[in-house]
């Protein structure tokens, strides 16, 4: 018996059920994608913005159930015409303060 066909449409199932389940877990898309829930959003910076497609940065304080679980959510959310894509990085709380640190000096 061929098993190809299984193969190639299981991949996917497992895929979309594991994004499917840390969206129910978690409440957002953010959340699943990173592995908490954001307790609060902090901001938004839009960083590029062309014809048809734009480009920011939106930063969440999140948090997992575990004690001393809070994270710092950086997401980039590249939109287009017929498309979009998010990036998100999880940063602890000493490391997005260094960040922010980085990012003072430089803009003076």
């Amino acid at each position: 018996m061929n098993y190809m066909p299984f193969i190639f449409l299981a991949i996917p199932l497992v895929f979309g059920s594991r994004a499917i389940y840390g969206r129910i877990k978690y409440g957002s898309w953010t959340g699943s994608f990173l592995g908490g829930s954001i307790s609060r959003s902090v901001g938004e910076v839009q960083i590029a913005q062309s014809m048809g497609a734009s480009q920011s940065v939106k930063v969440h304080a999140m948090k997992t159930g575990e004690p001393d679980g809070d994270f710092v959510g950086l997401v980039i959310v590249s939109k287009a015409m017929l498309g979009a894509g998010m990036q998100g990085y999880k940063l602890s709380k000493m490391q997005a303060q260094q960040l922010a640190m980085y990012l003072s000096q430089a803009a003076q």
